[in-house]
């Protein structure tokens, strides 16, 4: 028992010094690491343990090896157990109504701080997403990734860089537990379009309060339709 707790504490200080590394030099998603030998060198620890705890890392999907380039940081949320853990712990419903609320809160939080902010100025890249979504739904395709990038960028306005790293990885779970079949119909996506535009209406004309209610009823309208 002694030796199999010593080998846990080992791993994990070598798991929580990679981690300051990693913060250390600033790595970012698609950066790459430091090479095994550097590690161990300014871990001052074994390659092979060190090894271990990238071999660890890589099964999670937090970094990858590319052959004869070196070990990346992975997206935190594109690895594959966001959707492992979302089909095993997020499949009751009050799960899944606390994702839809936690989004919500989001959201309503992010156009709170871009209010604060010159949020008028952001309105062309909604404009260009709004009609993005108008020729999907005119082709008769599938507006979703539109509709997805349109709420990114109201996280994004909100200039919080801890706001977009909570509502990715929530975001990304609300899509694992929905069944892979669930699309709104032709004409929900239409009811959506014009409360899409009274919401780009009132970004412009800085009405706090009618942007928030319009972000509400579309968010129930897609969660609930």
């Amino acid at each position: 028992m002694a030796s199999a707790e010593t080998s846990y504490s080992k791993f994990k200080v070598i798991l929580e010094r990679i981690h300051d590394i990693i913060e250390e030099d600033g790595l970012r998603p698609g950066d790459r690491l430091p090479s095994e030998r550097e590690l161990s060198e300014r871990l001052g620890a074994g390659r092979s343990s060190v090894r271990e705890v990238l071999r660890s890392l890589e099964l999670l999907g937090l970094i990858s090896t590319r052959r004869g380039e070196g070990t990346y940081l992975e997206p935190y949320y594109a690895h594959h157990m966001v959707d492992l853990l979302a089909r095993f712990i997020l499949q009751d419903d009050k799960s899944k109504q606390g994702l839809l609320e936690m989004r919500e809160l989001l959201e309503l939080g992010a156009i709170r701080l871009a209010f604060s902010k010159r949020v008028e100025q952001e309105v062309a890249s909604l404009e260009k997403l709004l009609a993005e979504m108008k020729a999907a739904v005119e082709q008769n395709a599938n507006p979703s990734a539109h509709i997805e990038q349109f709420h990114k960028r109201i996280i994004q306005m909100a200039d919080n860089y801890l706001l977009k790293r909570i509502w990715v990885p929530i975001t990304k779970f609300i899509q694992a537990v929905v069944p892979e079949d669930w699309e709104l119909d032709e004409a929900c996506w239409r009811r959506l379009l014009p409360k899409y535009e009274q919401l780009i209406e009132a970004l412009k004309e800085r009405r706090q309060a009618q942007a928030s209610l319009l972000l509400v009823e579309i968010l129930d309208m897609i969660a609930y339709n």
